[in-house]
């Protein structure tokens, strides 16, 4: 009998009861008829994706465009249309504002002079070595035949306002001191510069006619990168100061005094001159095979042929 109530109290429905489930089915078999058929009775509206193609079309155009426009202008200047690295001359260069005639003797095409200039003409400044070689028009083989031959000189802000004072003057502000012109007593001046350290900076200086770039203080005798680094803001240099060597004029022991040179470079250069004449341009070293490239790098910029 319980399992009958049971039965009875959960599966027994009054009218009302009949009504509501039956008005429920009723609504559920509409719903699945509705969902079944409506295809057939309101066909679906196609989206028109014509004009979204088309849209598509055009940016992909102008995309190959520019895309084959990039590789026009790198096939351009690809080894193959470059002039003959080992024909062209090599020499000591500033990229910045470098007159187009000297482009050209380093191998350039005037098309490629003309990318530089308007990358220049535009503010485009080069300020390191990779600047050049970040130049779409100047490849990767063509730039590591002129990569040592790149001086850029250090552009160095001053450490004073415009107030017509010397550095000195002004309270709290250090003051810049020049390298190839400054005596021990200013070179003291400098972060742990003692008597000893100035006294063998000014020895080297004059030994080699003057300092091209900051790194060369660590040729000098103890002197460290720890020590570079507390001085490396508080100096600046000047080019111009240097004191070259004439190599049209010097004797062998003239060049052989320089710390760079060593005697049998000294004794080719020398002799070289005496049977052939006088050297149009101190590139003419590495031109005739006077001297390693490795040598030739670090005592170009103290020679001259005038």
């Amino acid at each position: 009998m319980g399992f009958k109530n049971f039965l009875r109290d959960y599966f027994t429905f009054n009218r009302r009861e009949r009504n509501g489930v039956f008005i429920l089915l009723s609504i559920i078999l509409l719903l699945i008829l509705y969902l079944s058929f409506s295809d057939f009775f309101f066909p679906k509206e196609k989206t028109d994706f014509s004009k979204f193609e088309k849209e598509i079309f055009a940016f992909e155009e102008v995309q190959k465009q520019i895309s084959d426009s990039i590789l026009k202008e790198r096939n351009y200047f690809s080894a193959s249309n470059m002039p003959d690295i080992d024909s062209a001359e090599r020499f000591f260069f500033n990229p910045n504002n470098l007159p187009e005639e000297d482009w050209k003797r380093l191998g350039l095409s005037e098309k490629q002079i003309k990318t530089i200039k308007n990358y220049e003409s535009k503010g485009g400044k080069f300020s390191s070595k990779e600047d050049v070689k970040k130049m779409y028009c100047i490849t990767p083989e063509f730039y590591a035949s002129i990569e040592s031959y790149i001086q850029i000189p250090e552009m160095e802000k001053p450490a004073f306002k415009k107030s017509g004072h010397p550095p000195s003057t002004i309270t709290g502000q250090a003051s810049l001191i020049e390298l190839n012109a400054a005596d021990t007593t200013e070179l003291k001046k400098l972060k742990g510069i003692g008597s000893a350290f100035a006294k063998r900076i000014v020895k080297f200086r004059d030994l080699l006619g003057g300092f091209v770039n900051k790194d060369q203080l660590l040729e000098v005798y103890g002197f460290d990168k720890e020590k570079f680094d507390l001085v490396a803001s508080q100096i600046t240099i000047d080019a111009s100061e240097i004191k070259k060597i004439n190599i049209n004029s010097a004797s062998v022991e003239t060049l052989k005094k320089h710390p760079y040179m060593d005697k049998k470079s000294a004794t080719n250069i020398y002799w070289h001159r005496i049977n052939h004449g006088n050297y149009s341009d101190v590139s003419d070293i590495m031109k005739y095979n006077l001297a390693t490239e490795q040598l030739y790098s670090k005592i170009a910029p103290y020679l001259t042929t005038r």
